[in-house]
């Protein structure tokens, strides 16, 4: 019988395949903060601003880290492959020439439009809500907003919340896929992300949630520990993928 490998023996791999490795990653990591950070700040001022710009321009900031994302589940792809990953692999969508460039624009638009429908209801309540709390008279008599305004905004919060994670759990293995399958379509992908995380979506959770204590630590270093975890993140998420893909190819022989 073939048997997942634990959350555990996914890190324990990771952790042999960083060594020798974190000065490159390192490297990657801080070149796809500097390229995307920036652009991502540029949505504060709007955030108090109209919630179908702020979520318009969310939705483009997203479709184009698409390729970021895309470039760095290549990165982790090849580290978990065995092979020792270069800067320039980070930009592989934007070099391999303009197929590969559209099929993440196509994927990312998905993602990115899911995402936004979900965060789309609570970010215009939250709005209302912080308007409300502004403009409310100071006093210790009353609540200074409408307590069915926040009911309302707290429900939405958590549908939203949890509804995103489902489909980001869902469609996690997307572009590992891509580049396992390149010959695949983007509807082809979709499906068969569907196909290989079905039965595995609460066990890529739990991994994603036993990183919290590291990320507090890290938090508390003033963010330098992240420098350290987030290829470690990423190292074990490339290994669960490979994971399920022996498995399933177990399953079929």
């Amino acid at each position: 019988m073939n048997q997942y490998l634990s959350s555990a023996s996914l890190k324990s791999l990771a952790k042999g395949q960083l060594l020798g490795k974190y000065g490159i990653l390192t490297g990657i990591l801080a070149m796809h903060i500097l390229c995307t950070v920036p652009v991502s700040f540029s949505l504060s001022p709007l955030s108090g601003a109209s919630t179908l710009l702020y979520c318009a321009a969310s939705y483009v900031i997203s479709l184009l880290s698409g390729f970021f994302i895309a470039g760095e589940s290549f990165v982790y792809l090849k580290l978990a492959c065995s092979q020792r990953p270069v800067l320039n692999d980070l930009f592989c969508c934007l070099t391999q020439g303009g197929a590969k460039a559209v099929k993440v624009l196509r994927i990312q638009s998905i993602l990115a439009g899911i995402s936004v429908l979900c965060t789309l209801p609570y970010t215009y309540i939250g709005n209302s809500l912080m308007k409300s709390i502004l403009n409310a008279e100071p006093s210790f008599d009353v609540f200074p907003f409408d307590p069915a305004l926040f009911l309302a905004y707290t429900i939405l919060l958590v549908v939203g919340s949890a509804v995103d994670i489902f489909f980001t759990l869902l469609f996690s293995q997307i572009y590992y896929l891509m580049f396992d399958f390149p010959e695949y379509s983007e509807s082809q992908l979709f499906k068969m992300s569907m196909q290989l995380i079905k039965g595995n979506k609460a066990r890529l959770f739990y991994i994603e949630l036993s990183f919290l204590p590291l990320m507090i630590l890290c938090v508390m270093s003033c963010g330098i520990g992240f420098l350290w975890l987030f290829p470690y993140m990423e190292a074990t998420y490339a290994n669960f993928y490979l994971d399920l893909i022996r498995k399933q190819s177990a399953v079929r022989k």
